[in-house]
Order: C-alpha cells, then structure tokens, then sequence
C-alpha cells in the first residue's frame, strides 16, 4: 500500500543529546519549582533503588541528594518528562494561558483574535506531547487541537450560580481545577476566571451553540498546520529543538496496512450484495425479514396528535414519503398498521394513561407487537420526571413482549423527516426479529463479546450492557445488563455466552472480546478466573476498543483536501496499539462521504495462554488485520441508522442499553428485552 500520502500529527525532534546529567532530590525542595516522578519514570539506574517519589527541575545542583547521568534511550518516559518541561517552558510568554492536563501533557491556549467580547474570551485549545521512542528512535512532539475553550471575564466570586457548577478556572496563566485551586494559600481570587462549560452557560444566559456539520478531521489538521506555521518553525524553536525538516511524519511503509475492501461489503435479500445499506435494502429487501407470521404495529400519542400528526406519520409508513417507499415495502414484510391507537391526555405524565390501556388491551401470542409512540416530551428534558417517561415506557411495552420506536412530535413535521424514515425502518426491521443486512459469510467459528458503558449525568453508578454476544458473521445471540461494579454479574454472562455458543456450534476457535476500555486488575482477575474455570483450549483475545475517535493520534491523507485516508487503513502506533480508519472512503464513483471521523484507536491483548505468544502474534501483520477486519467489519452492523458508523456495535449496543436501563424501575431486564433490538 502507498503511504506516502498519509501522515501522522507527530513532529520527530532531532535533539543532539542522548544523554545528560541531571540532580535529585528525596523531599520537595522549597525554593524552587519541580517536578515530581514515580518509581516507574525514573531513570534506569534509579527506578529499582527508590520506592519513593524522587524531585527534579532537570537541571544540575550542588545540594541535590544525587546527581547521575541519564541515557535517554534506556529511560523513554523519563525523557518524556524532561521534554515535557522544556517545551512547557519555551511556551512561557507565549501562550496566553499555559497548564497540564490529568495525564501532564501540556495545555496551551491562545485568544481568539476574531471573537472578541468584554465579557467573555475564546481560545483556541492545543494539547502538546512529548514523547520519546514511540514512533521514532528518538524524541517526538505530538501536536493536537481540543478545540475553543471559552472563560467568562468575571471572576468566581461574581458567579451568581452554584459553586459546584465550577470545574476549570483561568488563573495566574494557567487553566487549573478549580477545587485544587481553592485550597492553596494566597490565591488571588479577584483573577480567578471560570472556563465556561454547559451548567455555567446556562446560569449566564448564554445561548446554546448552533449546530454546524463541519469536517473536524480537515480542521484538527488546518490548525495544527497554523500551529506548527507559528511556533515549530520558528527559528528560535528550531535552534532549540531540532525539528525534522521533513515536517509531521510520514509512517514508514512496514507500520501501515489495508483491510481488504470487500470487507466493507453487505448482504441483503436476494442475494443483494452493496455498501450502502440504504439502496441495498431498496434494490434486494432486508436480508432476513422478520420470521414471525403476524405483525402488528399501533401508535401511542396524545389526543390532540391524533388527526394532525398520527394520520400524518401513518400515511408515511404506509405510502412513504419522497423517495422513501412505505414501511411494508422497503421492509418486504406484510403487517398491519392498526388503528387502534393509545390515547393519552396528560402530555406532562402520560404513563398511568398508558399503563391502565395496556392492562385493559388484549395482546394475541401469535402476534408480535410493535408501539410507534410519538412523544410530547423530549427524550433529553431537563425536568427528571419529563425526561424519564420515555425509558419508563420502553420498559413497561417489555413486559408485554412488544418492542417500540419513539418519535418526538416535531419531528413528523419537519422537512427533513423523509431521510429520517429509512432509519425507522431499519431499526424496526431489527426491532420485529429480521435482519436488515449482515456480514459476508466467514469460516471461522468464533465468539464475540462486546463491552460498553456509560455513565448518567443524574445518577451515580456507571451501567455496562453486557455481555452482547455474536457470531463471526454477525449474528446476534442476546445480551444482559448490570452495574459497573457487578464483576460476579459480568463474569457470569461471559461463562453462560462461552457454554450456550459451544453447545451450538461444534468447533469453536477462539474467544474474542471486544471491551471499552482497558480492563482494571478486579475485570481481568474475575474474567480469567471464569475462563480457566471453563477450561478454555482455545485462545481468549482482548481488543480494546475507544468510544471517542483517535483525537490524540491522527492520521490524515495530505493529499486530500478532506484529509480522509482510505477505508480500511489501519496502522501500527504503538507494541499492541493500532489505528483504524474506518470510513466511506473508497476512491469509488460511488462513494458517498458524508462523514469525516477520526481513526479509531484498538489495544489487542491476551486474557489467556492458549494459542501463539502475544510477541509472536503482533508481529504477524496478517494476524493483526484479521481482528481489525472484526472492528471493521462489525461497524457495519449499526441497524439504528443506514449511516456507516466507525464504532463496532459490539461496543456501541451495550452503550445504548446502559443509557437506557439505569432509568428503568426493575433491576433486571424483561426476558423479551434480552433478545430484542428495543434499544435501536
């Protein structure tokens, strides 16, 4: 594969020294500022002696405990400290504001000339790494842009909301938490400055952002190149830290590979093949309707909606709308759009309404059931009680075994509803038992457990969805859910998924789970324990995989001026660390771009011992790219939306579930729940 077009926001620094001399000291010395180090960023020739953290200012002096010379090359994160503090130095003056992130990458903030206002300042946020030996021999500076940060003008004494509403404040040159901030000593609080974020905008007034579809890959790699226009080739940066004159790397042939395009290929009905789900389902029909005999859909809505907005959106599934055909033929599935609707006239608090009529409804077994409830509240209201009427009763149709499809009433009207229906569509292909489109078919028998989480703003635990089980060619097999710190719970799915999927399929190869983010010491140990339980033969891989696009590590095609590289590009950035484009991108007729993401960022570990060893095993390209053509692969089976997503579902399902069943009252889901799309 070619890949001199590609290239990495990462600058190769050049520096002469491959070792130095530095002093040490066991206690924080008071006169002057340093930086603190654990065993494991000392350097070599330390880290096995103190237990201790040790203090430097990476400089030499006469009263340190110790004064030793270090070799950069056997010390990469030591090194990686000391680069850090020149260049958070270099930028002192600089940069209008300076500070260090949670991980101690260096923050640098630069106003805004073009959005000037006397109550408000706007930065743009750019995140410096240094690093050394991760992608290069030597050292490297990794340049990202955060984004614009904005910080009110008036200080935090002035705030009129709650003071828990401040997390980040502007002070003294820098951006700090403002808690920490608070228990120093001498803290002058007439210049402490809170950055603004949604809880502060709204008891400011401030009006909520338009939203704007922009390309934030092209615009990360416009402001890195404006950045590194201003300060990297700057003589006096050059002097001091050798950049490559070739610019932002360009990753070595070796590192990059591409998954096979056809890969990215769909089935559907009648033997369709495509890569666009939308006209793949319109040429050949999903790829397996719904088997079930009977469907019945009936609509849920408030009285005043019934002949405005139901007799509307029942048109529509029945007729279509534009180029969309009706639900029953896009779908290829016969069912019956009954008139028989629920009515409810308290649109602040519907549910008892709708709970007394569905006691009071009949439901025939050998049908299944679909709802269409057209909401008068907004999923996302801020009043708790509004807001959690839409969860209440997703739960509430599954007790009944009837899936649902919630549609907000301003929705319906709206000019842009009919590119909205194929995704109602799909979804309640899905949500009725069939398969809108799968996987081409593969050999392998394998087992795939997906991870994900997510965390309500208003309640305390973290939910996982767990375990979401599927074949190698995509086939779904249910899942369960739970609280983060249930790891007996999830263990447990894990052992029933291995035990059901072995009793079904003769021959199984091998166990991959795709989790969201690294496991902790108590996950790993729990998992193991049930694997070696089970007396696994076979070899258990870990992938994980980041929710958020790859914004730390980018790569980007610099001949493009969407700066999308080609679908399926993946790389090597780091022992068992790799990146994955995974987009429309195709260099097709075609190709339908309508989306610029970032790479997605994969970890591939071992959970047990079984099969080739992990050295072994990351160094066979082909190996790597088999379990990438997985995340890739499952990507595609988003049925939410006829739009390519780059997060595998194995990853984005759970999190779907755990948005939703924190907010329902029982603690475990209805049977019928664990084997159905509801959460589409």
């Amino acid at each position: 594969m070619n890949s001199s077009s590609l290239s990495l926001n990462v600058i190769p620094l050049n520096l002469p020294e491959e070792s130095k001399r530095f002093s040490f000291y066991k206690k924080r010395p008071e006169t002057f500022e340093t930086v603190p180090l654990n065993p494991r960023e000392m350097p070599a020739n330390l880290r096995d002696i103190y237990k201790e953290p040790l203090y430097t200012d990476f400089a030499t002096h006469n009263d340190a405990d110790m004064t030793v010379a270090v070799q950069f090359k056997q010390s990469p994160a030591f090194a990686k400290h000391y680069l850090n503090y020149r260049i958070l130095n270099w930028f002192d003056g600089k940069a209008r504001l300076r500070g260090r992130d949670f991980i101690r990458n260096i923050d640098l903030y630069f106003i805004d000339q073009e959005k000037p206002s006397d109550k408000i300042a706007v930065f743009d946020h750019f995140t410096v790494r240094g690093s050394y030996g991760r992608l290069t021999d030597g050292f490297e500076l990794t340049v990202m842009y955060s984004g614009q940060r904005n910080i009110s003008l008036t200080p935090v004494y002035d705030y009129n909301g709650p003071t828990t509403d401040l997390n980040y404040v502007a002070y003294d040159g820098g951006v700090c938490r403002y808690d920490e901030l608070m228990q120093q000593n001498n803290v002058d609080r007439s210049v402490v400055y809170p950055v603004i974020n949604p809880d502060i905008a709204q008891t400011l007034g401030l009006p909520k952002p338009k939203w704007k579809k922009i390309n934030k890959l092209k615009r990360h790699t416009d402001k890195i190149d404006w950045f590194y226009d201003r300060y990297i080739a700057h003589k006096d940066f050059r002097k001091e830290f050798h950049p490559s004159d070739e610019g932002f790397l360009r990753p070595a042939m070796e590192r990059v590979g591409r998954i096979d395009p056809g890969s990215a290929n769909l089935r559907f009905g009648n033997g369709t093949t495509d890569r666009n789900p939308y006209s793949g389902i319109k040429n050949g029909g999903p790829y397996q309707p719904p088997k079930r005999s009977h469907i019945e859909l009936f609509f849920i809505l408030a009285e005043k909606d019934t002949k405005r907005l139901g007799n509307t959106l029942y048109t529509y599934l029945k007729e279509g709308k534009g180029n969309m055909p009706g639900l029953r033929a896009f779908a290829r599935m016969p069912l019956n759009l009954s008139k028989e609707h629920i009515m409810f006239s308290n649109v602040d608090n519907p549910l008892p309404e709708i709970r007394e009529k569905l006691q009071n409804r009949r439901f025939n077994e050998d049908i299944q059931y679909g709802a269409i409830y057209i909401s008068p509240i907004h999923k996302d209201d801020p009043d708790p009680g509004k807001h959690r009427v839409y969860y209440l009763l997703k739960e509430e149709l599954l007790k009944y075994n009837v899936t649902s499809q919630m549609i907000h009433e301003d929705s319906i009207g709206a000019d842009g509803f009919g590119y909205y229906l194929p995704n109602i569509s799909s979804a309640m292909i899905a949500k009725l038992g069939g398969i809108p489109w799968s996987l081409e078919e593969k050999k392998k028998h394998e087992l795939v457990i997906g991870v994900g989480a997510y965390k309500p703003a208003a309640l305390r635990k973290r939910y996982l969805g767990s375990a979401f089980c599927f074949t190698n060619s995509g086939e779904f097999r249910g899942f369960n859910s739970f609280t983060e710190d249930d790891h007996i719970m999830l263990a447990g799915s894990f052992q029933k998924a291995i035990l059901r999927f072995r009793r079904e399929n003769e021959g199984i190869e091998r166990l991959v789970i795709h989790f969201y983010k690294k496991m902790n010491r108590e996950e790993a140990r729990v998992i193991k324990k049930v694997l070696k339980e089970l007396k696994l033969d076979i070899p258990v891989v870990v992938l994980t995989i980041h929710k958020t696009g790859s914004s730390d590590l980018v790569l980007t095609d610099r001949n493009k001026p969407h700066r999308l590289p080609l679908s399926g590009t993946w790389m090597r950035s780091g022992r068992n660390q790799y990146l994955l484009c995974n987009n429309t991108r195709f260099d097709k007729p075609d190709d339908k771009i309508r989306s610029h993401p970032f790479p997605i960022k994969v970890y591939i570990d071992f959970a047990t011992e079984n099969g080739p060893s992990p050295n072994e095993s990351l160094e066979d390209s082909e190996w790597v790219e088999d379990l990438l053509e997985q995340v890739y692969q499952f990507s595609r089976l988003n049925w939410q939306t006829i739009s390519i997503k780059s997060l595998p579902v194995t990853v984005a399902y759970p999190e779907m579930v755990a948005q939703k069943f924190p907010y329902f009252e029982g603690m475990t889901l209805p049977e019928f729940g664990k084997h159905n799309f509801w959460f589409l």
